[in-house]
């Protein structure tokens, strides 16, 4: 029998990898690409504004935590496709097994579908990454054997493909409107005569912020999603806020935000400066028009639907 000298080079490719001290890479990504060759399991702390840390299992990732965007527990819990009630319950059988699986005692429990908890996860992991982009690099440390996050996608996200997804979202916000960071900071309020939206889950009080009702017949004119994030813009609140108020992606509500500025439905506070590369990109220009809104800001589960990390629903999980 021949031998399978395909695994045989890989193990032997991870063995010299771990042989020596770990050479130092010129970024972040290309620290992932290194320790994805090494099999890594543990985390790299990156030390920016914001700033995370992003869990690795055998060089996959699996979870990005960041206080730039909401993690797989915001997203499921504020959106409320999990309720407190049924999340407390995964907690404690998860606790009762010593190290359980949160998200697998979710998915047992029926409080969410697997293939939609992988789209969850999936989404928050894209999302972190983007909002780490979003703001100049820092330091990083690399922590071997780190505790895994709370949630996490398995098997896990090549970090290539994440790399190509934030540059593509990236692309895209500087194409229809400019750099994603300047959009990223600037803090939103209905424009004059739009104060609230009556008749709304959350409008008149998302996060205990009031509101007043759209004039005349263009309430029903303007979908759903954004009258949300009409009542939750409270002209104190970033597009981070409002995800974290909403349960959805920064990435997902940037969209939003560009489609709403287009309506004049916005009034936009001066962002506060952040030093940043500049950006060759040009706006979009006039006429041109915008993506087309994908409906939902999270994709819902679809009978036999391929795991969202390794398929075309990964490229959709984020957007709304």
């Amino acid at each position: 029998m021949t031998p399978d000298t395909h695994e045989d080079d890989h193990a032997h490719a991870r063995a010299h990898a771990q042989a020596g001290p770990r050479p130092a890479a010129r970024n972040v990504p290309a620290h992932l690409l290194a320790l994805r060759e090494e099999d890594f399991t543990g985390s790299v702390v990156v030390s920016s504004a914001p700033g995370g840390t992003i869990h690795l299992e055998h060089g996959l990732i699996t979870a990005i935590e960041t206080p730039g965007a909401p993690t797989a527990e915001t997203l499921l819990l504020k959106s409320g496709r999990v309720g407190q009630e049924d999340w407390t319950a995964a907690e404690t059988v998860a606790s009762s097994v010593g190290a359980g699986d949160l998200g697998a005692a979710l998915v047992a429990g029926g409080s969410i579908g697997a293939a939609e908890f992988e789209a969850v996860c999936a989404s928050a992991v894209f999302d972190g990454a983007f909002a780490l982009v979003l703001s100049p690099p820092g330091a990083w440390e690399t922590v071997e054997g780190a505790p895994p996050a709370g949630l996490a996608l398995r098997p896990g996200i090549e970090p290539k493909r994440l790399f190509e997804e934030t540059a593509r979202r990236t692309a895209l916000l500087t194409r229809v409107w400019g750099p994603p960071g300047e959009l990223a900071r600037t803090r939103i309020r209905p424009a004059g005569g739009v104060s609230g939206v009556s008749g709304v889950p959350g409008a008149g009080g998302v996060g205990g912020v009031g509101g007043g009702a759209l004039p005349g017949p263009a309430a029903p004119r303007i979908p759903a999603r954004h009258r949300e994030i009409l009542a939750a813009a409270t002209g104190r609140r970033t597009a981070r806020d409002i995800g974290f108020a909403l349960g959805r992606g920064v990435f997902a509500v940037l969209l939003d935000l560009v489609r709403m500025d287009a309506r004049q439905l916005l009034h936009r506070e001066p962002a506060v400066a952040v030093p940043m590369a500049p950006s060759v990109a040009p706006r979009t220009a006039p006429g041109e028009p915008l993506p087309a809104d994908g409906g939902q800001p999270l994709p819902r589960r679809v009978p036999g639907a391929r795991n969202p990390a390794h398929g075309p629903r990964a490229e959709r999980a984020g957007e709304p």
